[in-house]
């Protein structure tokens, strides 16, 4: 037995001592006692270097937060999201994003420390941020040109064709007994088709942007919405929200495409007789939900599975509550209905494009 436990440790400690995560261990206060090879890669500091210094030397101020929030919840035996980012300030000065893997130590069923593992990974981060990045300047070029062509359709082509219209009505008025029968007919079905083409190019302006969310609001631009959605399928629709201070028009624009995806997916797959819209506001966060009583779906599939079977729908709403510092949530059973929640901060801070060399 005694030989058995020898050789399990020494087989530990060159898993340890050869790993290529890093591997560290600190008590209760934050003091290393340990620290395996692979740390000076991530760190810059030596394990001997390393043992004896507080963790909160290695961290700024908001990293030391986070981390003082993930130990009190390990204490309290909560469950917390493994790995997570974290970031390192390096022996250089440099900050390193690290994926953190930590773990509550006990002895005698007391606890004694923590075990972290963590693997640098900045490059990916940064690649993923400038990615995002990019997908962000291109959504908002997407909307400045929707709402360009929103406009033009407005108040140039729909003006004009109103304006046809409206000459047609003038022209079969007049009764002029000049005009056979036969003609005033056509005018009047040439009338109504220029009337249907106004009215699509209205609905076709406003579905590229809506003036309403510019002019007032989320919230009425989800009625707005919803109300559509009521008429057209003769369903039950209904808005509930609390009262909302003015929002950043990135936070808006990302709900409300939310919103309308959503929408257009009830549509077309649900099969419901009631729709509704909730938006709460929770500190600093706003949390929208859409419900529906439809057929629902499983929800087990996963996302790479919807991007090859085209339905990237779901991938759009995700990357649209991900670049606002939110996120999405479906929550769906088949017979079940369908609840979609997107959560975002009421703040935004646009992410900087980090130069990768």
């Amino acid at each position: 037995m005694r030989v058995a436990l020898r050789t399990s440790q020494e087989s530990y400690e060159e898993l340890f001592t050869n790993a290529s995560d890093a591997i560290w261990v600190h008590d209760l206060d934050g003091t290393i006692v340990i620290a395996n090879i692979a740390c000076e890669k991530v760190s810059g500091y030596s394990p001997d270097e390393l043992i004896g210094k507080n963790v909160a030397g290695l961290m700024s101020r908001e990293a030391l937060v986070i981390a003082r929030e993930i130990r009190t919840k390990l204490m309290k035996g909560q469950a917390i999201d493994q790995r997570y980012d974290q970031r390192l300030i390096k022996k250089d000065g440099t900050e390193a994003i690290i994926e953190l893997f930590t773990r509550l130590i006990h002895a005698d069923g007391k606890p004694i420390g923590f075990q972290n593992i963590a693997r640098d990974v900045t490059v990916e981060r940064r690649l993923r941020d400038n990615l995002r990045f990019q997908i962000h300047k291109t959504l908002m070029a997407q909307e400045e040109e929707r709402k360009r062509i929103a406009r033009e359709l407005h108040d140039d082509i729909a003006q004009s064709i109103l304006l046809l219209s409206r000459q047609l009505d003038i022209l079969i008025s007049k009764n002029d007994s000049k005009i056979p029968k036969a003609s005033i007919i056509e005018l009047e079905h040439i009338e109504n088709i220029a009337n249907d083409a106004y009215k699509s190019l209205q609905r076709y302006a406003r579905d590229l942007r809506p003036s309403i969310l510019d002019q007032m609001g989320l919230v009425a631009a989800l009625n707005w919405l919803t109300e559509e959605l009521g008429k057209e399928l003769r369903i039950k629709t209904s808005v509930k929200s609390d009262k909302l201070p003015a929002l950043p028009s990135e936070v808006e624009l990302a709900m409300f495409r939310i919103a309308q995806e959503t929408l257009n997916n009830i549509r077309k797959h649900a099969q419901a007789s009631a729709v509704n819209i909730t938006v709460q506001l929770t500190s600093n966060n706003l949390k929208m939900s859409i419900t529906d009583n439809g057929k629902g779906f499983a929800t087990s599939r996963l996302t790479g599975d919807l991007a090859k079977e085209g339905k990237l729908g779901v991938l759009g709403m995700e990357e649209r509550a991900r670049l606002i510092g939110g996120n999405l949530q479906i929550k769906s059973a088949p017979g079940k209905g369908t609840t979609v929640i997107a959560r975002a901060p009421i703040w935004t801070r646009q992410k900087e494009l980090v130069p990768f060399i």
